[in-house]
């Protein structure tokens, strides 16, 4: 029978202890041999301890048949559930194919990045604790998703027997052939771990400063220097174009001694700073939610901040950075959160 569900929603539920370092990894759903199905969300409710505080996530992230999606790396407060109680706005993976009905569009392969699951392949969830976890404090990670089973299904929803998977970044022209619209070839479109490059994905991550600041000199989030993990580096030398960014929204938990950020990129003449202080001063770049439990129960629909119009690092050096007030932020004192696109090129 052949089937089209606009959303299902998959839940991962975690109730047992987690060292700091610690791995976990379990399977959600396995698809049967004719079903393809697209993540468009992915939320977490996070740990919290007795006193109120939510426990650290190092990250969480999307894995397809064992594979992780790599350019996802989300902590516990990146990615809040829809439906808690002023908890912060949720941020889609990308516009889904399968979701063609409802918009009454093919989204454009730079948008359309939603991780891709072609039949008979198995989506599952990887999280990394980066404190203890006890026990008594469970956490879940909810994946929403839309799937079609058969191929004659599958062509009617998406609406075109194949997919046009060229793009254009900054007026230089990247093209591919288009993929056929199959149960086999799913994943071979954008957000797909089987996509031959040039390949496009959603870029979920967050960087804290691994050293302390420089007094009134800007921060880059650098890897090893900088950064503890190479998938927190925020510092890109693309030039020679292997590598692009589009950076969709910024959120930022600043420390007392914060000053601003910025989206920096070497040679432009203007590259605009956007206040970072905490509360209850202004913060352009809001998070959408905070470790300390209180501090969230007085939130409304906070960020992460929409990026108008996003920000495109291509052929060029730049990055994101902070910078202090004067008083330099002590090691992990400030945490960015980047939500986007990322492009491997060649």
């Amino acid at each position: 029978m052949s089937v089209w569900d606009p959303t299902i929603k998959l839940v991962f539920n975690h109730t047992t202890s987690q060292a700091a370092g610690e791995e976990w990894v379990s399977p959600v759903y396995t698809l049967p041999p004719d079903e393809v199905l697209e993540v468009y969300r992915m939320e977490i409710v996070p740990p919290v301890s007795a006193a109120g505080t939510i426990r650290k996530l190092r990250y969480v992230t999307i894995m397809i048949d064992g594979k992780e999606v790599e350019t996802i790396r989300a902590n516990s407060i990146m990615l809040p559930a829809e439906h808690q109680y002023n908890a912060g706005v949720a941020v889609d993976l990308g516009v889904p194919y399968l979701h063609r009905p409802i918009t009454g569009v093919i989204p454009s392969p730079i948008e359309a990045t939603c991780p891709k699951v072609k039949k008979g392949q198995t989506l599952g969830v990887k999280t990394v604790a980066d404190e203890a976890i006890a026990d008594t404090e469970p956490y879940s990670i909810v994946l929403k998703a839309a799937r079609v089973r058969k191929e004659d299904k599958l062509r009617e929803i998406v609406g075109v027997p194949v997919i046009s998977v060229s793009f254009i970044l900054d007026g230089d022209s990247y093209m591919k052939s288009p993929i056929p619209v199959s149960l086999d070839t799913f994943d071979e479109l954008p957000g797909g771990l089987a996509q031959s490059k040039p390949q496009i994905f959603p870029f979920i991550t967050w960087a804290s400063n691994k050293v302390a600041t420089t007094p009134n000199t800007w921060y880059d989030f650098d890897y090893p220097a900088n950064v503890a993990h190479g998938w927190q580096n925020l510092s890109w030398n693309l030039v020679n174009k292997t590598e692009a960014y589009l950076i969709r929204y910024l959120a930022v938990i600043p420390h007392s001694n914060s000053k601003a950020a910025r989206l920096f990129t070497e040679g432009r003449i203007t590259n605009p700073e956007f206040p970072t202080r905490p509360l209850p001063e202004e913060n352009y770049f809001y998070p959408p939610m905070y470790f300390d439990t209180s501090v969230n129960a007085n939130l409304k629909r906070a960020g992460p901040v929409p990026i108008k119009p996003p920000y495109l690092f291509h052929g060029v050096k730049g990055g994101i950075q902070v910078i202090d007030n004067g008083t330099s932020i002590p090691a992990n004192g400030v945490i960015v959160e980047v939500y986007g696109t990322k492009f491997e090129l060649r």
